[in-house]
């Protein structure tokens, strides 16, 4: 079987139907069990608890550089500020068919920037529930 070679370039992300693979420079989707674990006299015995996602993101920052309609920056500083019990929904999506679709609560994104370095923004999502997977 040939090994298959996906790289960052090979992956979208969507959230709350807008496209921000352009901007993106780094995403993670990281999701976790949380179990208990107990110890019987026959040996340990697992339990699975709870499962927790979460989307983390560093992107180019737009602040006032889009309209704000179309502004990451923007979109989550308001969201975070207005609605922030309010989930949003993402696709994150790799070329080789792995689709996962979610929601997650708005957060506030960093600001600032060094020297003669591009302007990025780095921010943790967190998921309303497990994010669901799709092979195609």
């Amino acid at each position: 079987m040939a090994t298959t070679v996906i790289t960052g370039r090979d992956l979208s992300l969507t959230i709350d139907s807008k496209n921000y693979g352009d901007q993106c420079t780094s995403a993670s989707l990281k999701t976790s069990l949380e179990r208990n674990t107990y110890e019987t006299i026959d040996g340990k015995v697992f339990f699975a608890l709870d499962t927790e996602a979460t989307l983390e993101i560093t992107m180019l920052a737009d602040w006032g550089a889009n309209a704000p309609a179309s502004s990451i920056c923007e979109a989550m500083w308001t969201a975070a500020s207005t609605a922030p019990n309010t989930a949003l929904t993402y696709t994150f999506t790799a070329a080789s068919g792995a689709v996962f679709t979610g929601s997650v609560y708005p957060s506030f994104p960093d600001a600032g920037g060094s020297g003669k370095d591009a302007q990025e923004v780095s921010f943790t999502l967190q998921g309303t529930a497990k994010p669901t997977l799709t092979i195609s």
